[in-house]
Formats: structure tokens, sequence, C-alpha cells
């Protein structure tokens, strides 16, 4: 079972072919793949149409880089924004620090390799956004609010899905959860 939660129709660019196929030739440099698993999944990454197809030819195959297996990473801002975006590597646990800033936390083309990520927010005048994919479970209860909102806009969960547990305190700040904006043919840009 897999636990990653990418977006079934977004569609493949080469950039996103080439990061791929380095991942591949990564691990074949590595000895992790023999020269006709090599072929193999380069010829699947190359006629690759959605970004889902690239994910299951390099799913078993997490690039080797110095602390990208950490539990946790702590995300700091003061007077400034922060983004997790694209296919970022989640930890087991996001520790945010924030004071007067905005962070955006965007799950939906996140690699996640736990079935429950913890996110400790400690946020001052400051608001977060966590987006999610569709079939993830979402749990704010526990977030000490004083002078804040928090919203938890997700829809119903999916049986196998990543459960997002969302503790701390919030002072006069805001905290929402969603899932990505749908896009509609009138609008001019795109933007989740």
């Amino acid at each position: 079972m897999s636990l990653e939660q990418p977006p079934p129709g977004h569609r493949a660019s080469d950039n996103d072919r080439e990061r791929a196929a380095a991942v591949v030739q990564e691990a074949h440099s590595d000895g992790r793949l023999d020269f006709q698993e090599l072929d193999e999944r380069l010829t699947q990454i190359y006629s690759a149409k959605t970004q889902l197809e690239l994910r299951n030819a390099t799913a078993d195959l997490v690039p080797v880089r110095s602390g990208s297996n950490r539990a946790e990473i702590v995300i700091k801002a003061a007077h400034s924004s922060q983004k997790r975006e694209g296919a970022w590597q989640v930890p087991e646990r996001v520790v945010t620090q924030v004071k007067h800033s905005s962070v955006r936390l965007d799950f939906t083309d996140a690699v996640v390799h736990w079935p429950e990520v913890n996110v400790q927010a400690d946020i001052q005048h400051s608001s977060i956004v966590m987006i999610v994919p569709p079939g993830w479970s979402v749990t704010i209860d526990d977030v000490d609010l004083h002078g804040s909102s928090a919203k938890n806009k997700a829809t119903a969960a999916a049986p196998n899905g990543v459960h997002l547990y969302v503790t701390g305190r919030a002072r006069h700040s805001s905290l929402t959860i969603r899932h990505p904006r749908k896009r509609h043919w009138w609008w001019p840009w795109y933007r989740k």
C-alpha cells in the first residue's frame, strides 16, 4: 500500500520527467538497479503522461541524501513567508514557529511515507494554510486558540488516507486546512 497521494490528473512536464529520470539513474549508479531495470524504468518515465505515473516509476527509489530521512523539520519565520510545495519529502513531524508571517504547507504533490503526519503550530500574529489532497483526515481539536481562528474545510476521509494531526497554539492568528481549489476555464491563471 502506498501512502503517497499525488493528484491523478496532473500532467507531467518535461522537467518532471527529467527529475524522475535523475532519481532512477542515481539508483542505478548506487547499485540499487541493474541495467535491465534501468532501461525499463526510463522507458516508463519518458512515456509517462501524468505525475502519478512518474511517482509509480520512482516510488521505491527515494533519493539518497544526507538528512532526507529526518523524522522532523522545523520551519521558522519572522516577518516573512515560508512555502513548502511540489514534491517535497514530508517528515513524520513538522514544527512551525511563526511570528508576524505566513506559512503555506501544500501536501497535494508531497511525498508522504507515514500513516500520520503531526504538525505542531506555534503561531503569533500569523497565518498558516495547509492544503491536503482529498481522502486525508484532519484533526485540529488540540490547538489552543487565543484571539484566533481555526478552520478545517477538508471533506470526508478515505479509509487508507493519511491523517494530519495538528496541535499547538495560535495567538491572534489564523489556521486553515483545505483542499486544492478547482480550476475553472474562465480563470486567467490557476492557483492552488
